[in-house]
């Protein structure tokens, strides 16, 4: 297929489908100078995704020639009413990102408000009493704070870990509306990966966010005709997708959803540890 125009007002149609999962997956976020609330204003992929198409360098190994004969692929989405090209690259889109991801991501921390509020809830879970000498836990509890290069810290007081754990529960509120505790701290220098079966399920997980977006959650929903064997089953379709990219060469995925299935089983409340090096 041709290039992409580097034209980021009026963008090519057949991108409509990568932008609308884009704008899920890597928000542009500003802030409205008014309010100070803030919001999404779209998605920051976009330019680095066309670059990356005309320069020739996504992720991946497999064609438009090869999708567009793959017969089990194409009757599904040509059932569900889908875009052929708008789909391509919406595959591309996700196959790269899951490649930033996964295979050459960046070492990221936990998000800094669930990390505090885990903290707090861990400490009142264990609290037993408070009475004329100060707070008491069912079971020992220690505070450590560990520096590189440095002598770790340790807090064993009961009352100082009882106040501590009370200053963070009262002002969860205020620590959630700001910015900075909203997100991962990134270490741009050190490389990360997560497992390939990780990367499936991601993989998994951005189609199928796709297909609950609004309007393709109605728009797709599409029953099988009476009669018909072509199958308009959205998880059969990445199952497929799964093999014709090659993240896996299991041949089980083509042929069926259950080994697919039994990754989402697994992995349903994952939390990917490593953040994208691409898009970001």
């Amino acid at each position: 297929m041709e290039k992409l125009k580097e034209d980021y007002i009026s963008i090519d149609t057949r991108l409509e489908y990568m932008e609308a999962i884009a704008v899920k997956y890597v928000p542009d976020i500003d802030i409205d100078p008014a309010t100070g609330e803030r919001y999404v204003c779209g998605t920051t992929a976009l330019p680095l995704f066309i670059r990356r198409y005309n320069q020739n360098e996504l992720y991946g190994n497999f064609t438009y020639e090869d999708y567009i004969v793959n017969e089990d692929i194409q009757n599904t989405l040509k059932g569900l009413g889908v875009d052929i090209d708008k789909f391509w690259f919406l595959l591309l889109f996700i196959f790269d990102y899951t490649c930033g991801t996964c295979l050459d991501g960046m070492k990221a921390t936990g998000i800094g408000i669930e990390q505090l509020t885990k903290f707090a809830k861990a400490i009142a879970d264990n609290h037993k009493e408070i009475n004329q000498f100060g707070v008491s836990f069912k079971k020992p509890i220690t505070v450590s704070v560990k520096i590189e290069g440095k002598h770790q810290i340790v807090i064993d007081n009961a009352n100082a870990i009882g106040y501590l754990a009370t200053i963070i529960a009262n002002n969860l509120k205020e620590i959630e509306e700001h910015p900075w505790m909203q997100s991962q701290q990134v270490s741009i220098n050190t490389h990360a990966e997560e497992k390939e079966s990780v990367q499936i399920w991601l993989f998994y997980k951005m189609f199928n966010d796709f297909f609950n977006l609004e309007p393709y959650n109605k728009q797709f929903n599409v029953r099988q005709k009476k009669g018909s064997t072509i199958s308009l089953s959205k998880t059969l379709l990445i199952s497929r997708l799964i093999y014709f990219t090659k993240l896996s060469k299991h041949s089980k995925f083509s042929e069926d959803e259950d080994v697919l299935k039994g990754y989402i089983k697994q992995y349903k409340d994952k939390r990917i540890d490593t953040a994208n090096s691409i898009y970001f």
